[in-house]
């Protein structure tokens, strides 16, 4: 049976979370400095953190799955995986730790399959084995399903999650459920945080503005 083909609606979600093998301690001391609300759920030896709705800071940063995908684990969180559904695509965000606070992604789109964004960090199918503790001749499923191009973002999210052994699989698509779960809190970004970021966003451009790098 061939599934459902991607909707209008599947186009505007931007929705997703992040598991992290991480200590809780230093999850929620990562998630207090967001500026995306957040359920934050124990789920089977992984900490979830799941994007509950829009950031809360000003354009154009507002899209709530977009910043969460975008925002790198610290290297006391890590390692840790995020599965985003953003713009109708499917991104995998991989978080190694390491001195380097970098993102690495694997970015999948319906019809396209595997697609390679300039700039963008990749990762590879053995790179997602090991972070999530999969037996290694995982990868050439994983591989398989990666090029499968007919199934809907969120499916492909869910299958890679349980090729991979993870839980939380039903989140993706039903994030409000994280909220029911045991152990679930939470996290409303704070004023003074949101603000912050948008001071630094600021800062940012206003250098780069002064160094040429930005017209």
């Amino acid at each position: 049976m061939t599934p459902p083909p991607t909707t209008a609606s599947d186009a505007a979600r931007s929705a997703g979370l992040l598991l992290s093998a991480g200590p809780r301690a230093e999850v929620d001391t990562w998630v207090g400095a967001s500026v995306v609300p957040v359920t934050v759920v124990p789920l089977e030896g992984w900490t979830a953190v799941v994007t509950r709705g829009g950031s809360q800071a000003g354009p154009p940063y507002e899209d709530g799955g977009l910043v969460s995908a975008c925002r790198a684990l610290p290297a006391r969180a890590a390692p840790g995986l995020g599965f985003f559904e953003v713009d109708g695509r499917a991104l995998v965000t991989v978080h190694g730790g390491g001195r380097r606070r970098r993102v690495r992604w694997v970015v999948w789109e319906p019809e396209q399959g595997l697609l390679r964004p300039p700039g963008l960090d990749l990762a590879g199918p053995a790179e997602l084995v090991r972070l999530a503790g999969a037996d290694p001749g995982t990868r050439d499923e994983l591989v398989e399903l990666l090029h499968e191009t007919r199934v809907r973002p969120a499916l492909m999210l869910q299958a890679v999650m349980a090729t991979l052994g993870l839980p939380g699989t039903r989140l993706v698509e039903e994030p409000a459920r994280a909220d029911d779960l045991p152990g679930a809190v939470r996290v409303v970004p704070d004023r003074r945080q949101v603000e912050w970021f948008e001071d630094a966003v600021r800062d940012s451009v206003r250098l780069r503005q002064e160094l040429g790098v930005l017209s």
